[in-house]
């Protein structure tokens, strides 16, 4: 029978559904948990109902839904339209100033979804079977409302902070974040000035099916996009008389010269860590493998049995996926332009202009031209910091048998902008739950959050935040 029903009465069912899985209704300064996990999820539901599908963004709405309750709340806060349509707020609650500020960064956009692959609208915010359903569910308004309900709840009950707490969700991020993030971090670097910290998405949590948190994961770095586009040029024609060099046929053999390609292993000192701190979850012999990965991979066996991970794989080596191709928009017409947009991703510590260098290499046809669509360089943060360090404190106090692990992210956030300023930035998750409660769907079909883990994540991550302000 599922936690829930699909009922007009929702908002009278939370608070005892609530109640049963809170660890505690009240704690430090009179905040009751009981009531503010029930208003998380109904801010939760009715920000997944604000439709951010990205392109074309229409993040303005998710931008002054927040304004408005910041406005009501009495938060100091300011809206910014990077371009129409596309919505950045900032929102600050202040500390006493004798400590750096700490930064909430999320983005509001979603992905495009496939409505014929839903079971329920992907707007509605539908509740079954103890998850809650929505595009942007897990990726990532579940973790932006989390932030938004620390910020709001630390105001309420008026703890004595020593550092400002801010608030910026921003538009863009899954494009690139040059509309979002990227604008932010551009034309107002003054409002998150002399800021320590951030938070964002990109942590990684490992619980086993029985419920043990096995690992929490703190995320100091991630991959660097090389988006690239690839023209070819050649004599166009009538498609009745083919030409060995037309530019379709010239962008095909260099395509498939990429894709029977494979980079050489690259083991940066980040990526490296990354694995060093999985050692500890793996029986000893692999966990001296992980450990040691540089001589480990030396190993055809052992880096045969890495690279059957596709994760793993990923993180190891500069990866290239082929994902747009144009040519003639006629069947019976040779074009005499044809291109490709490859989505290539690089090792933290990676340079563009060689990896674009390794590619010519491996083309082998210098009329082809490669053009960067969207780049920047790989960064990351120390592992040993003090937000490092108080995340480490309290998931010793929560789950004393789980390691903290540094994972680095296949994909991209926009963290690196806030790293070029001097933030140090992190990806953190503070959803922690087996995979079959926790949810699924990322840019995927059904996305969901298990609403259990939803609420007691709000809670862990009010926690950690407010240890680090005081």
């Amino acid at each position: 029978m599922p936690y829930f029903r699909k009922t007009a009465l929702f908002g009278l069912l939370i608070l005892p559904l609530i109640a049963s899985s809170s660890t505690s209704r009240a704690a430090g300064n009179g905040v009751n948990w009981d009531e503010v996990q029930k208003e998380a999820l109904e801010l939760f539901i009715q920000y997944l109902k604000i439709d951010t599908t990205n392109p074309p963004g229409n993040e303005i709405r998710a931008a002054r839904f927040f304004a408005g309750i910041c406005k009501r709340e009495g938060i100091e806060h300011q809206v910014f339209e990077p371009s129409p349509g596309r919505g950045v707020i900032w929102a600050r609650v202040r500390g006493d100033g004798s400590r750096r500020p700490i930064v909430l960064l999320n983005h509001s956009d979603v992905v495009p979804h496939s409505k014929e692959f839903w079971s329920v609208d992907a707007f509605s915010a539908a509740i079954k079977d103890g998850f809650i359903y929505g595009r942007g569910a897990m990726d990532m308004k579940s973790l932006g409302m989390a932030q938004f309900v620390t910020m709001l709840t630390l105001k309420r009950a008026k703890v004595p902070l020593k550092r400002d707490v801010i608030f910026l969700a921003t538009a863009d991020e899954e494009a690139g974040g040059l509309n979002g993030a990227g604008w932010f971090a551009k034309n107002h670097p003054e409002l998150i000035k002399g800021a320590e910290f951030l938070f964002n998405e990109g942590g990684n949590n490992i619980v086993d099916s029985s419920g043990k948190v096995l690992s929490v994961g703190v995320g100091p770095s991630e991959k660097t996009p090389a988006w690239l586009r690839l023209t070819a040029t050649g004599e166009p024609g009538h498609g009745s008389t083919p030409r060995a060099n037309s530019s379709v046929n010239r962008l095909l053999r260099a395509l498939n010269r990429l894709l029977d390609y494979t980079p050489p292993i690259q083991l940066t000192p980040v990526v490296e860590q990354s694995f060093r701190s999985v050692a500890q979850l793996m029986p000893p012999q692999q966990a001296a493998k992980y450990a040691n990965l540089r001589e480990a991979v030396k190993d055809p066996d052992f880096l045969r049995q890495l690279e059957s991970d596709p994760f793993a794989r990923s993180i190891i080596r500069n990866t290239i996926s082929v994902t747009v191709l144009q040519g003639s928009n006629k069947i019976n017409v040779i074009p005499p332009v044809a291109t490709a947009e490859i989505d290539t991703r690089l090792v933290p510590g990676e340079k563009l202009d060689r990896w674009i260098a390794e590619l010519r290499g491996v083309i082998k046809d210098d009329s082809i031209k490669i053009e960067p669509i969207l780049s920047f360089e790989a960064n990351d943060s120390p592992t040993d910091s003090e937000l490092v360090k108080t995340v480490a404190a309290i998931v010793k106090q929560k789950f004393p048998e789980a390691v903290i692990t540094y994972p680095v992210l296949a994909g991209f956030t926009d963290s690196h902008y806030y790293r070029d300023l001097g933030v140090m930035s992190y990806g953190f998750s503070p959803f922690v739950a087996p995979p079959r409660e926790l949810g699924g769907g990322f840019h995927g079909n059904d996305e969901r959050i298990g609403w259990k883990a939803y609420v007691e994540g709000v809670k862990f991550f009010y926690e950690i935040v407010e240890q680090l302000a005081r």
